[in-house]
């Protein structure tokens, strides 16, 4: 009776390890598409922080037209081309050089982002 419940505890022991590291919280990652996509919207939700900067319409408070945003995954790439975290640029389509608004982007979970302001550089 006791070698039975030996392999039972022994058994279960083995089966709850990987059970264990399955319910860990993974990092969001996202392709870079996603985080442009992303990082546009943020912008015209938030066009009272980001106003002086002149990518959104007085007006509309809506993102100006020909504004681009350019984003380049940092850190290591998942499956799919997916990363954790991006540096975007947000700038009209004619520029000079770095010119633009750059960002600092973080994935979450469920399609979620952390966007901060990382520099601002004019003509």
């Amino acid at each position: 009776m006791k070698r039975w419940l030996v392999v039972l505890l022994v058994s279960l022991a083995t089966i709850g390890v990987p059970l264990g590291t399955a319910a860990r919280v993974r990092q969001g990652a996202q392709t870079k598409r996603q985080a442009e996509v992303n990082v546009l919207r943020v912008v015209g939700l938030k066009w009272k922080a980001w106003r002086r900067f002149g990518l959104t319409d007085r007006r509309t408070h809506l993102v100006a037209d020909n504004t681009e945003a350019l984003c380049r995954g940092r850190g290591m790439r998942h499956m799919g081309n997916r990363y954790p975290r991006f540096v975007c640029v947000v700038r009209p389509h004619a520029h000079r050089g770095r010119e633009g608004l750059w960002l600092s982007y973080r994935a979450l979970e469920r399609g979620h982002c952390n966007v901060r302001l990382l520099a601002y550089y004019r003509r």
